[in-house]
């Protein structure tokens, strides 16, 4: 194989890794957790849509929005043990939004995400995302790795508090 032969090909495998890597879901904003120490209130949010056919004959499908769904996920969420941790409150009132969307949860495509966002500046302290297997057990250990994220969170803040005392002293 000649050099340029051999640039064209390598130059085609790049491309080709860049048209795949393209279609692939990028977040705009990665996940800060240095907020979640502070969080006392929360508010849910819970969304829930499913594809269905659209009934006027064209392709593909339409999308509706599932209150089953979105019922079935706060009480879910209601019966973990979040509420513990955190004083339910209104949207405007808390200090973080604590959203699950979900998207087909019957359908072999269903797909789950929990998002944690600052309610002051909607930025995002942690996100998650899954396929569905069962919504029982997916937002349970949804929850439960939030619930060791902001643990993990206080430890820090609390080392680097104490390590602030330390040099102050």
């Amino acid at each position: 194989m000649n050099r340029q032969t051999d640039f064209r090909m390598r130059t085609a495998l790049v491309s080709v890794a860049i048209f795949l890597l393209s279609g692939l879901p990028l977040h705009a904003q990665k996940a800060d957790p240095s907020g979640l120490a502070k969080i006392k209130t929360a508010a849910l949010v819970v969304k829930a849509t499913t594809s269905v056919s659209c009934g006027d004959g064209s392709e593909g499908s339409c999308v509706r929005q599932d209150p089953d769904v979105v019922k079935k996920v706060t009480d879910i969420v209601d019966g973990t043990a979040l509420w513990q941790h955190f004083e339910k409150a209104d949207a405007p009132k808390a200090d973080a939004i604590l959203e699950f969307t979900v998207k087909n949860a019957s359908g072999t495509d269903g797909t789950i995400s929990f998002s944690v966002r600052d309610a002051d500046n909607n930025n995002f302290m942690y996100q998650e995302y899954r396929d569905v297997v069962t919504l029982e057990n997916d937002i349970a250990r949804m929850v439960n790795h939030f619930l060791k994220a902001v643990e993990e969170a206080k430890k820090v803040t609390h080392r680097a508090e104490a390590l602030s005392n330390d040099l102050e002293a």
